[in-house]
C-alpha cells in the first residue's frame, strides 16, 4: 500500500469526552522525502484515525492495531516540543503505551554496516558540555581560527582536551534505558530479516575500517546533539565524551533523542522509552573524499536504513505491546 496526503485520514480535533489510549506510540523527525522516516510506518498498517495535537508537528495517526504515530520535526527542540505537546494534551492518555523513536542515524564506520540498525540502552546529550580552544592560549594567529586541526591525542592532559563534561552538572547528562525493555526490543528485532542493497554495500566497501558485512542488529549507545558534525576530529570527542559518561563506544548519532527521553522522564515514562535508529551514513568522509562530499552520505544507503529503521521498529512495538514487559496494560495487538 502507497500512503500519501490524500488518502490520509483528516485530522480532527481531540475530543475531551472521548480521549485515545495507544498502546504505542512511535516518533519519527523527518515526513519529507528523501528523508522521510514517516512514511514505511504509515504503509504497514491500516490507519482509523488522526488528531490534530496542538504543539505538535504533525498530526497523530492511529491505527486499527492501536499504535499511534508521528513526527517529532528535526532536532532536540522540535521534539521536546512535540512529545511534551502530547503528554500535556489529556484527550491524550499514554499511560499504558510504550514509546519508540524510530529513523535513521549515522554511525562510525568501524562499528556497524550501512542499514544496521541499533537500539539503544544509553542516550546521550552531546550538547551538554564544555568547549574550549586552547589555541588563543597559544597565540595562535587569528588567520588560523577556521583551519583543520588534526584530532586530539590520547595522551593529552584534561586541561588540554577541546571539550569536557560541565563543571556545574547536577546530573550526568545520559539516559540510561530500562534493561528489560532493551532486552525485549533486541530479542523481537534479531527475529526480522534486514534488507540489504548492493548500492550501499558498494559506497560501504570505500570505507576500508567498515566491515565487509551485511546489515547486523546492534545495542548500544547513542548520541544526540542539535550540531551537524562530522569528520575524524569530531567523532573522537564525541567517543571522548561517552567515555567519561562511561558509556563508549557510541554506536549511532541523531538529532532527537536525548530531548524526547527528557520530556518523557519529566512526565515519569521515561523507563518505557526506545530508541531504534539505522546507520544511513558514516560520521566522516572515506579516503579521497572531503568531509562535505561524504556528509550526505549515499543515496542507497539512505532508503536502506528508512526501510530498516521501519521493518525493526515496528516488529519491536508489536512485540512490546504484546509481552508488556513493564506490565503497563498496554494489551495484545487486535
Amino acid at each position: 500500500m502507497t500512503t500519501d496526503d490524500t488518502s490520509l485520514p483528516e485530522p480532527r480535533e481531540p475530543d475531551p469526552d472521548a480521549p485515545v489510549r495507544p498502546t504505542a506510540l512511535v516518533l519519527t523527525a523527518a515526513f519529507e522525502p528523501p528523508l522521510d522516516e514517516r512514511q514505511p510506518w504509515l504503509e504497514r498498517y491500516e490507519l482509523v484515525d488522526a488528531l490534530a495535537v496542538p504543539g505538535t508537528d504533525t498530526p497523530l495517526y492511529l491505527t486499527d492495531t492501536g499504535i499511534a504515530i508521528t513526527t517529532t520535526g528535526i532536532g532536540k527542540s522540535d521534539a521536546a516540543t512535540t512529545v511534551t505537546a502530547l503528554l500535556a494534551t489529556p484527550e491524550i492518555d499514554l499511560e499504558s503505551a510504550y514509546i519508540v523513536s524510530s529513523g535513521i542515524a549515522g554511525s562510525s564506520p568501524e562499528t556497524t554496516a550501512l542499514g544496521s540498525v541499533a537500539i539503544a540502552d544509553a542516550v546521550v546529550d552531546w550538547d551538554r558540555k564544555h568547549r574550549w580552544d586552547h589555541r588563543a592560549e597559544s597565540n595562535v594567529a587569528e588567520t588560523a581560527e577556521f583551519a583543520v586541526e588534526p584530532a586530539e591525542s590520547a595522551a593529552e592532559s584534561d586541561d588540554e582536551r577541546p571539550i569536557d563534561l560541565l563543571a556545574y552538572r547536577p546530573r550526568d547528562y545520559v539516559h540510561r534505558l530500562e534493561d528489560s525493555v532493551v532486552d525485549g526490543a533486541l530479542a523481537a528485532a534479531r527475529g526480522v530479516d534486514l534488507l540489504e542493497d548492493a548500492g550501499a554495500r558498494e559506497y560501504q566497501r570505500e570505507y576500508p575500517k567498515a566491515p565487509d558485512a551485511e546489515p547486523t542488529v546492534e545495542r548500544g549507545t547513542t548520541v544526540c546533539g542539535d550540531e551537524f558534525w562530522h569528520g575524524l576530529r569530531y567523532a573522537r570527542e564525541v567517543e571522548w565524551l561517552c567515555e567519561r559518561y562511561g558509556v563508549a563506544p557510541y554506536v549511532t548519532t541523531q538529532m532527537e533523542d536525548a530531548a524526547t527521553a527528557t520530556a518523557l522522564e519529566r512526565f515519569g515514562l521515561c523507563e518505557r522509552y526506545l530508541s531504534v535508529r539505522a546507520v544511513a551514513n558514516y560520521d566522516r568522509p572515506a579516503p579521497g573524499q572531503s568531509v562535505a562530499e561524504s556528509f550526505d552520505g549515499n543515496p542507497a544507503s539512505l532508503a536502506l536504513a528508512i526501510d530498516n529503521a521501519a521493518r525493526i521498529g515496528s516488529a519491536v512495538v508489536e512485540a512490546l505491546v504484546r509481552t508488556d514487559p513493564l506490565e503497563i496494560g498496554s494489551g495484545e495487538l487486535e
